[in-house]
């Protein structure tokens, strides 16, 4: 399959995360997030859950896959820090489809309560 080479690990104590610059070679377009993220994973000695993938990068012609990822210590650091897009994309076919609409029906309802919010009052008659 695919080679990972490791080009650079940084770690960014601020956000409690390390940020893992790294190429699969001969991997893309055969390469998905989560055999990544499970790549990476193992190459570090970590949990898959604890890694997340930002990008995927290839160019056309060329079988290289360029990856950013982020290593946290803990899902929950994760979850506060990362968008939920992020987390969306990891999931597998059935999964992302069925959170993208449970997202729909959170959003659907959020805006209506604040609407009811920022009605202003009508103004009381003064006598």
């Amino acid at each position: 399959m695919s080679q990972l080479v490791i080009d650079s690990e940084t770690e960014n104590k601020l956000l409690s995360r390390r940020e893992v610059a790294c190429t699969f070679e001969l991997g893309n377009g055969l390469l998905t997030r989560q055999a990544a993220a499970e790549a990476i994973a193992a190459r570090l000695g970590l949990n898959a859950k604890n890694v997340q993938i930002v990008y995927l990068r290839g160019n056309s012609g060329v079988r290289r896959l360029r990856a950013q990822a982020y290593v946290f210590t803990s899902e929950d650091i994760a979850k506060k820090e990362l968008p939920k897009y992020l987390f969306i994309r990891m999931l597998g076919k059935d999964e992302r489809k069925k959170a993208r609409e449970d997202l729909k029906k959170v959003k659907s309802t959020q805006p209506q309560a604040s609407q009811k919010a920022d009605t202003p009052k009508p103004a009381e008659a003064k006598a």
